[in-house]
């Protein structure tokens, strides 16, 4: 009976354990836990574009990420995440539409880049944008402020295989939001935006055991236990 229950008391352990190793993910440094309501979600609390005010009309723009899944302390100490975007083109050939139009985009990359203290760093992420229902993004240009909203695919990069899920809209990996309230035109007609920036995914999990897997582990243990005991005897 000892024997039956301490190894019930192993598979329970073990089963806890493998649990909380799924919740917790880490890439290249960076560290996030799944279990979050919401997961997968980036935010960025200085997001920079720049809608071009000359043909062929591209946003580009940077920021850095301060929030995975609400948690603004998942980077080692010392490193950061920053992207870069680029190659977002404005889909019409006509002039592009002033205040209080929507405009729509095609194409577009993300670069997502983790830096270190020593100040080397690596591609964490590569995203090119997605499109469906004719476009990659959409935006809208009020007179005080710039929304902004996508999809984007997995292409590259240290994290790609936690990301290349196709969850998301028309099976993209990867929905975007934006939104500025501080707005400067030039007398270019270049307009500079300075606001936030939302990434929302799913992360991939499968390189942690299975739930199944624990459970035929468990048995495993069992029939050893079932084996001792009939050795005892």
């Amino acid at each position: 009976m000892n024997i039956l229950k301490k190894t019930l008391a192993s598979a329970a352990l073990l089963a806890a354990f493998t649990g909380a190793q799924a919740a917790i993910v880490s890439v290249g440094g960076v560290t996030w836990d799944t279990s979050y309501g919401f997961d997968f979600t980036s935010t960025s609390d200085n997001f920079f574009q720049n809608i071009s005010g000359a043909a062929p009309y591209t946003v580009t723009g940077s920021g850095s990420v301060t929030k995975i899944n609400d948690n603004a302390g998942f980077l080692c100490a010392g490193c950061s995440l920053t992207y870069t975007f680029s190659g977002f083109n404005y889909l019409s050939s006509t002039p592009i539409p002033g205040v209080g139009a929507v405009r729509l985009y095609d194409q577009g990359v993300v670069d997502v880049t983790i830096t270190y203290a020593d100040n080397t760093s690596a591609l964490w992420l590569q995203l090119a944008g997605h499109t469906a229902n004719g476009y990659s993004l959409s935006g809208f240009i009020s007179p005080s402020s710039v929304t902004g909203g996508g999809q984007l695919d997995v292409v590259a990069g240290l994290a790609a295989s936690y990301f290349d899920t196709n969850t998301k809209t028309d099976g993209a990996d990867f929905t975007f939001s934006t939104a500025s309230s501080s707005v400067v035109t030039d007398p270019d007609g270049n307009v500079r935006t300075l606001g936030t920036g939302t990434f929302y995914s799913a992360t991939a999990v499968n390189r942690i055991p299975e739930p199944a897997s624990v459970a035929l582990m468990g048995l495993g243990l069992l029939g050893l236990a079932a084996g001792r005991r009939k050795q005892a005897k």
